[in-house]
């Protein structure tokens, strides 16, 4: 959320999605009032620190802790809000004005606070309570448009799997260190997300379908969704010309496959390996010219989350990730909500499986509705110069983005944005001339010669910080250590190094000068904040020299 995103809510004025609060100092039960409609209606944002009539009056500096330890209490409190959900709400600072916006998911469930219900009716919440009709079409609506909903009476924690949880742990404490899960045990996790529920048509009462999607084990999944199947394809070939092969062509299906059949966390993970796998990493420099961007991940990271979360369940059509030389594309199978000519800029957000949806966005893999579709359109002409996506929202969603021209079989070549970095199809980096002159080179800046690399005499990698000389084995574990952004005194950790000066001069300094690693910031080198990573031509010379040790 921006400063432009507030103040275009703000023009907008309050709908059925945005609701102004004034809360200077603190929060009154309105909020949660509109939390709990939001929740059972389609979602939306609550901006604190404005007026019903869109005066920028801003937060008190003050009340800002209080407010949201409240919020967090009030909202995590069974007896408050009833089931109890997690938001992530941000302070956005409009030119010095400090206002708040909490995002509301639509959610799968029936929620309550203080034990009334309310619904978003236009610009207002209202309370329903009394009216059994409105009710009635609240728990129809939500039980019919939501598969992942399914009461699955005999699904214990028994039937989950322990490694699942441990890495959801994981995942969210790195996007929040204090995230409550950290100290909540597996079932209070599942409880306090809302798994367990009492379907009020038949009585039956269980964890849904949506936790044993998210956190089953293979047989679990085989034994609640045995359809369910998720097919990982790269084709190293043009869309067209594996539409219509040549009859010379050999009889190849295809380059690499991953037929995915594990829980919707592990899918995640396999598929985001397999995209880091076939496609080329780039990175840009984000405005302050100091953190590097991976593009890639922008674009496919909630396009891998989508695929996953907005599929429907009951449908045993395969979801399908296909990569071809010049083109991507998703399927899978789905409950349409817009009809006719669909594109990015008129593509309707609407959650197919909020409960997974919600998980997803803990583990940091999502941000709110509409964020992918936002990342494609800034990131991907970055990524892929004159791209192009189109979209078929039918009972079968398909979505595509092409970037070069589909009757061509021909690498990517176009020029990328002067903040990243050319992929290895882009530099051409000769294995017969630039990678043995490479070892000559660096070679005799570190005293190693080609014939050493592998030699039973090179030195193991606690013998780094001991010993005058380096080896190969050093440098490959070093470059493997950078492939990843690290800090100088990461590196010297690593490796048991004292003295920085040294340090710089017998490792870093040397691969700088032959482009084997680069700086996160190059017109500052001796900043405090300065990272060293693996450049393309690093990538490279690892490559090399990972396939000369396995040839011997």
């Amino acid at each position: 959320m921006t400063k432009e995103d507030i103040e275009r809510m703000v023009s907008e004025g309050e709908t059925l999605t945005i609701e102004f609060k004034k809360c200077q100092y603190e929060l009154s039960d309105s909020v949660f009032e509109s939390v709990c409609a939001f929740l059972n209606r389609i979602g939306g944002h609550i901006l604190l620190g404005i007026t019903d009539s869109g005066e920028i009056l801003g937060i008190n500096e003050s009340a800002i802790d209080s407010l949201l330890k409240n919020f967090a209490n009030t909202v995590n409190n069974p007896q408050q809000l009833n089931p109890t959900s997690y938001f992530s709400p941000e302070i956005i600072d409009v030119d010095g004005t400090m206002v708040i916006s909490i995002y509301i998911p639509e959610s799968s469930q029936v929620h309550r606070y203080k034990n009334r219900i309310y619904d978003r009716i236009g610009d207002a919440d209202n309370d329903i309570t009394l009216n059994h009709s409105l009710i009635d079409n609240l728990y129809l609506r939500k039980r019919n448009e939501f598969t992942e909903n399914e009461v699955c009476p005999f699904l214990t924690m028994e039937d989950l799997s322990s490694t699942t949880f441990d890495k959801a742990r994981h995942l969210a404490a790195v996007s929040n260190p204090s995230h409550p899960w950290l100290s909540l045990s597996n079932e209070e996790i599942l409880h306090s997300a809302g798994f367990w529920r009492k379907d009020r048509a038949t009585g039956k009462e269980g964890y849904i379908l949506a936790c044993a999607l998210l956190f089953g084990t293979e047989v679990t999944i085989l034994t609640y969704c045995p359809a369910y199947r998720t097919d990982a394809i790269y084709r190293n070939m043009g869309y067209q010309h594996f539409l219509h092969p040549k009859s010379t062509d050999p009889d190849i299906r295809y380059d690499d496959r991953d037929d995915i059949r594990v829980n919707l966390i592990e899918a995640y993970m396999r598929l985001t390996g397999f995209v880091q796998k076939h496609l080329p990493d780039r990175f840009m420099l984000d405005e302050a010219g100091i953190q590097r961007i991976d593009i890639r991940n922008k674009i496919f990271r909630e396009i891998i989350a989508n695929l996953l979360a907005h599929r429907e369940y009951s449908s045993s059509f395969p979801a399908k990730l296909l990569i071809f030389s010049d083109i991507v594309v998703t399927e899978n199978w789905t409950k349409p909500q817009q009809t006719g000519l669909v594109t990015l800029a008129n593509l309707e957000t609407h959650p197919k499986n909020p409960m997974i949806a919600k998980i997803f966005r803990e583990l940091g893999w999502v941000e709110e509705l509409g964020s992918g579709r936002k990342n494609i359109q800034k990131y991907a002409p970055l990524y892929f110069p004159n791209y192009k996506v189109e979209i078929q929202n039918q009972e079968k969603f398909v979505l595509s983005i092409s970037y070069s021209k589909l009757d061509s079989d021909s690498t990517l070549q176009d020029k990328p944005d002067q903040n990243y970095e050319k992929p290895l199809t882009q530099q051409r980096l000769q294995y017969n001339s630039e990678i043995e002159a490479l070892y000559k080179a660096l070679g005799s800046k570190l005293g190693l010669s080609l014939d050493q690399v592998w030699s039973k005499s090179a030195l193991s990698q606690h013998q780094v910080g001991t010993k005058s000389a380096l080896s190969w084995r050093h440098v490959e574990n070093l470059l493997k250590f950078m492939e990843s952004s690290r800090a100088i005194i990461e590196l010297m950790e690593f490796f048991g190094w004292s003295d920085r000066t040294k340090f710089r001069d017998k490792f870093v300094n040397p691969l700088l000068e032959y482009g084997i690693i680069k700086m996160t910031i190059p017109d500052k080198p001796q900043s405090s904040k300065q990272q060293y990573y693996l450049s393309e031509k690093g990538k490279a010379f690892l490559t090399d020299l990972l396939n000369r040790k396995n040839s011997l």
